[in-house]
């Protein structure tokens, strides 16, 4: 059987979906922007370690001899596990692992030297304290080039450059002035970092933070969602179940109107639908009520009368007043019938259910109902009890055993069964009959409503009997329904409280 949906878990579905959706989003954006932008704003200032070790390494690497540089890369690939390279834009390597470089990083060292500032304000070189040729990597390392003085700091950092496919890597890099010659303009040398991962270790991007915010986002958005759902999903909840309420007849039932909004407003419109339904049925069953409270006199004198007339009359003429005999005593029934049902309506308003023993109120009701020609089978626990009117509960109860017998008693024994389930009892009168038609069931505990297979006088009854049984069923506090089974039989069940409220 596949579960009802939920309103309330529709709604958080959603929310996950949409919280889901500006995820992908937004790493789609955060993707295409760290692969095709050499200066992402999201990460073109690359983390505090990134703008702190590219400093650490040049310092260390211009206060070193020129043949200790791989050495001293090697040591930092294993302390951050990425690899550093020292190269010129032209893809020339200086130090660092022998390696072919992508020609998409070649023309991107050569783009980024054309944007590099440093290399426009470069400084010449300090003069030589002796008044030599100014000092240089020259004199120290035997280079074929001059190092010109470090920018400032905050300029040393790691900046994005892009990233390669077969295989992927991401690639940053500090670009830094040199002289190829005296007299000439600087260029730039280049120190790249080169990562299989696109945090390159934390070097290039910290996830951590952001990890942290996204949770933050998350958690935040539930606390925020949450109560919204719940106050829209509740208070819709409680209506469904009054509305349900209201369909099986019980018009006392209530829904809270604090709210001011649509909600608030619907609810108080169920709760003043109500109330009118409640006058309307209960006007209409007093109407009833009173029409055959007025007719019983005159329909029990016109009865009286005709059984004097039918006494002085020949054998002849007896014959004639047969007919209006017994529409005579048939108005009677149909008025007692009613008088029954506004009765059980009255009682209901008057009465409470008080705990009653299942078994012997059966027993009574079988050995009243019980006919010769009919089989009435009882199986009921003595520990069995339920919250019920008795009278109420024995008059309903009665009523379903009179259909039962009336129009399935020849074919099979009239079972009556009860069971306790989560607080309920489901007490049940089975017969072995045809059944009625599908489509009357939701119709059967209308007040004068017959299916068309049974809708003649000499079936007996007008229409009433089950109409006074769901009256008097909900007067319990209880509900009654019916089902064909298959392949033959029917039955009536009567849902009450086990246990007190």
């Amino acid at each position: 059987m596949n579960p009802k949906p939920s309103l309330y878990l529709k709604i958080v579905v959603w929310f996950f979906m949409s919280l889901l959706l500006l995820v992908v989003v937004l790493a789609g954006i955060f993707h295409l922007d760290f692969r095709l932008r050499p200066e992402s704003p999201l990460i073109g200032r690359l983390d505090s370690q990134g703008r702190a070790l590219g400093n650490v390494i040049l310092r260390e690497l211009y206060d070193s001899p020129y043949y200790e540089w791989g050495t001293i890369l090697e040591r930092f690939e294993k302390a951050y596990g990425v690899d550093f390279i020292l190269c010129q834009k032209d893809g020339q390597i200086l130090a660092g692992q022998e390696q072919k470089i992508p020609g998409k990083v070649i023309e991107g060292l050569r783009q980024a030297e054309k944007d590099l500032r440093v290399l426009k304000t470069a400084p010449p070189p300090p003069p030589r304290p002796d008044g030599g040729a100014p000092f240089g990597f020259v004199s120290r390392n035997r280079s074929p080039f001059r190092l010109l003085p470090l920018p400032p700091p905050e300029r040393l950092r790691f900046r994005y450059l892009l990233r390669t496919t077969d295989p992927t890597r991401y690639w940053a890099y500090v670009a830094f002035p040199f002289q190829e010659q005296p007299g000439k303009r600087p260029v730039a040398m280049f120190l790249l970092a080169s990562s299989r991962s696109m945090t390159g270790n934390g070097l290039f991007f910290d996830p951590i933070p952001w990890i942290a915010l996204a949770c933050f986002v998350l958690v935040a958005s539930i606390l925020l969602w949450i109560p919204l759902v719940r106050s829209i999903t509740r208070p819709v909840v409680r209506m469904t179940e009054v509305a349900e309420e209201i369909a099986r007849g019980n018009f006392h039932v209530r829904v809270d109107e604090k709210g001011k909004d649509e909600i608030g407003r619907l609810g108080a419109a169920i709760n003043h639908m109500s109330v009118q339904l409640e006058n309307h049925i209960m006007g209409q069953k007093r109407f009833l009520g009173d029409i055959a409270h007025e007719l019983a006199s005159p329909v029990a004198r016109m009865d009286l009368g005709l059984s004097i007339l039918e006494q002085r009359l020949n054998d002849e003429e007896q014959s004639h007043i047969e007919d209006i005999t017994e529409e005579v005593r048939h108005m009677s029934g149909l008025i007692n019938e009613l008088l029954s049902f506004s009765r059980a309506e009255i009682s209901a308003e008057k009465l409470d259910p008080v705990k009653i023993r299942l078994a012997p109120l059966v027993q009574t009701v079988v050995a009243r109902e019980w006919k010769e020609d009919v089989d009435i089978r009882s199986d009921i626990d003595e520990g069995i009890s339920l919250w019920a009117v008795e009278k109420l509960l024995q008059r309903a109860l009665s009523n379903v055993l009179r259909n039962a017998m009336r129009y399935a008693g020849d074919e099979g024994p009239v079972e009556v069964t009860a069971r306790i389930e989560d607080q309920t009892a489901f007490v049940t009168v089975r017969d072995w009959g045809g059944g009625v038609p599908e489509s009357t069931i939701s119709r059967l505990f209308e007040p004068f409503y017959r299916p068309q297979a049974v809708r003649d006088r000499k079936s007996g009854g007008v229409g009433l009997g089950l109409a006074i049984v769901k009256t008097c069923i909900q007067a319990c506090g209880g509900t009654v329904y019916a089902e064909n089974l298959r392949p033959r039989g029917f039955t009536v069940t009567m849902e009450l409280r086990a246990k007190e409220r």
